[in-house]
């Protein structure tokens, strides 16, 4: 495999976007900062954060620090402990698979109620959502993918109009990001795979056709599994259906 290309402007642009998206505060830049750095490994459960350090190293309060670390507790990747500190979480296999399962369940049933609410600007996104992959893919920034994978998912789910259930998605996502990258933390593995792995489901989305559509989002979640957590694959796809469909035969397990 060839080496990723430098970045261009406008895909440096692009990733920059990605992150101002989440607010303009100070705050925000260090909560981003920190979460890209848990997402990707470089800050694990053996570390240790201050606010005292952390206001050093990023040159802001600690009053700023604080708001990024409940921020961060909110989404599950650290546990504030008071003076002893703030420590970056760990994910077991078994917390991951569960997490695996509630995405099945969220993310199929909410395609399917998706494809009938689709309109005009919905389609416009997931257009361009698939353009801004191929583009990111294109300068070996593995993070910059890891936000626009969470950005197409959250926006389709926010379609099927189950607001209740959001935060759940959006955990769900990011800590399964979490974890299939510490599970193969070789970066080339991630661009070895098709430059638009959204394509299928974007073609059910075309189609109108709840059914593809949620068929389309099952085998997505499945060959992601299969590629970078092979250790819980057969556990959840020990039968190759849907969670629905395996609910519903008479021999399937609790």
């Amino acid at each position: 495999m060839t080496s990723p290309r430098r970045p261009h402007r406008e895909q440096v642009d692009l990733l920059a976007r990605l992150t101002a998206q989440e607010g303009g505060r100070k705050s925000n830049h260090v909560y981003c900062d920190l979460k890209r750095r848990i997402v990707l490994g470089e800050l694990t459960g053996a570390s240790i954060l201050t606010e005292q350090a952390i206001a050093q190293d990023y040159d802001c309060s600690q009053g700023t620090v604080r708001e990024a670390l409940l921020r961060l507790e909110q989404d599950g990747l650290v546990d504030r402990k008071g003076y002893q500190g703030t420590f970056v979480t760990q994910l077991t296999p078994a917390e991951a698979e569960a997490f695996v399962r509630l995405r099945l369940e969220l993310e199929c049933a909410g395609i399917a109620r998706a494809c009938e609410r689709m309109d005009a600007e919905a389609r416009a996104f997931v257009q361009q959502s698939a353009q801004d992959y191929r583009q990111m893919h294109e300068t070996g920034e593995l993070y910059g993918l890891v936000l626009l994978d969470r950005a197409f998912h959250m926006r389709l789910f926010e379609q099927a109009d189950m607001p209740n259930l959001l935060p759940l998605l959006s955990r769900a996502l990011l800590q399964l990001h979490r974890y299939t990258i510490s599970q193969r933390p070789d970066v080339r593995p991630w661009f070895d795979l098709r430059p638009d792995p959204h394509a299928d489901i974007i073609a059910a989305l075309e189609s109108g056709t709840p059914a593809l559509c949620r068929q389309r989002m099952f085998e997505h979640i499945r060959a992601n599994i299969q590629a970078f957590a092979p250790e819980i694959f057969d556990r959840v796809f020990d039968r190759g259906a849907d969670p629905a469909e395996r609910r519903q035969r008479p021999d399937a397990r609790a």
